[in-house]
């Protein structure tokens, strides 16, 4: 009778003792998932913060942005190529004229080849009223995000018309 008690406590003790690891193996894994969650968090977080600043020039079938907002955007993309390493993270850069034309493109020319001021004077008025025949030029711009890392990997930018049109 009394080593059938003893072996009673013994296989409570065991019980308990299993009871114990369980609760310590499924909190440990908890704390794990909750981890991995929280670095995906952050790794989308800084996604959508590097898809922002190119995103906000994006216009839709209404919108339209001007010639100080390509050559913004444009030296953008040309500073952000040649600080990344990983060319998959690369964004193609394309500025069509109306029918199409490339007027500038990071897949042809070499990045230093963008002159702010040559495409701002050929895009802009440059608001001189002297030159009241002259407009400026209205452009649509389009942000494709690659599907498999979800970063902007194209953006391309056409005339769209003239500003007040």
């Amino acid at each position: 009778m009394e080593n059938a008690s003893k072996a009673l406590l013994i296989a409570g003790e065991t019980l308990i003792g299993l009871i114990i690891l369980s609760i310590f193996a499924y909190a440990f894994q908890k704390a794990y998932e909750f981890a991995e969650s929280f670095q995906e968090r952050i790794v989308q977080q800084k996604i959508v913060t590097f898809n922002t600043q190119y995103n906000k020039y994006a216009t839709g079938t209404q919108g339209a942005i001007y010639s100080e907002d390509v050559v913004t955007l444009t030296e953008q993309v040309i500073n952000w190529n040649q600080t990344t390493v990983i060319d998959s993270e690369k964004i193609r850069l394309n500025i069509l004229d109306e029918s199409g034309g490339a007027i500038y493109s990071t897949q042809t020319q070499v990045a230093s080849k963008f002159d702010r001021t040559t495409f701002l004077d050929d895009y802009k008025l440059r608001g001189e009223p002297s030159n009241a025949g002259e407009k400026e030029y209205k452009f649509s711009c389009g942000v494709e995000v690659n599907p498999s890392s979800g970063r902007v990997n194209e953006i391309t930018i056409k005339i769209k018309g003239f500003k007040d049109d």
